[in-house]
This record gives C-alpha cells, structure tokens and sequence, in this order.
C-alpha cells in the first residue's frame, strides 16, 4: 500500500512537529492506546493523524505494526486498518469543506481527518494533552 499526501497537508502536520516526533495514522477501533471509547458506536470510517513525542510510553503501540514512508518521514498504522485503505491512498485537503480526506482511485475513503498531536500520558490511563485541528 502507498499513501501519498498532498503538499499542503505535509505542511499542516510538519507545522504540528517537533523534532524526533512519530507520526501514526490511526484508524479508530478501540484498540490501542490512543483508543477513544465514545467513538465505539461510529458507523463511518474515523482515522486520524497523531503526532506523539519520541519518548512517548511504548505501552499498547505494537498494534501500529505497519510502517509506511511518506512525505513526512515513517508513518506507523495497524496492519488491520489496511482493509478499509486502497493500494494508492491520498492525504488531501477538501478546499471547499477545508477538511482532511482520505481517497482512494475508488472515491472518499474517509472524511474530517484530525490532525492531533498528544504531549505525555497521565499515569493510569491515555489521559495526555491532546490538542488537535
């Protein structure tokens, strides 16, 4: 699988790193340890770009057992989101709703893409500073 991501979209996660900063396209399923519970019950396909510091606690990232190299260096992601991706899968910016998308050759594989960069983890839980666009 390629994934491909548009100048404009490198920009908008460069601007959010740091250096030595991982960079994970998270597909929310409720595994892992960026896993939201509140998003158990979604119907669409919810991925999300994460940034986290390189000394970020290691605990729960081996489900990101995939790593893709792309214009903003390595990207991890689950092996099993790969099913709900198409061989050459683009980063884009939507100019007219300004939102992140995934698309495939077959279309809009994902709408609304946050991008959100997770400082530290608060002891017990993936209670971490999160701040996002």
């Amino acid at each position: 699988m390629k994934l491909s991501i548009d100048t404009e979209v490198v920009k908008l996660i460069r601007d959010k790193m740091q250096p030595g900063d991982l960079v994970y396209l998270d597909f929310e399923d409720g595994d892992g340890p960026f896993a939201n519970t509140g998003l158990s019950c979604r119907l669409d396909l919810s991925f999300r770009i994460i940034i986290t510091p390189a000394d970020y606690p290691a605990v729960g990232l081996n489900v990101y057992n995939e790593t893709l190299i792309t214009d903003i260096g390595p990207l991890k992601i689950k092996k099993s989101s790969e099913r709900y991706l198409e061989e050459n899968t683009r980063l884009v910016v939507n100019q007219t709703l300004q939102i992140l998308q995934l698309k495939g050759d077959s279309g809009i594989l994902a709408n609304n893409i946050p991008i959100l960069r997770i400082d530290k983890v608060i002891a017990g839980g993936n209670d971490g500073k999160i701040s996002g666009c």
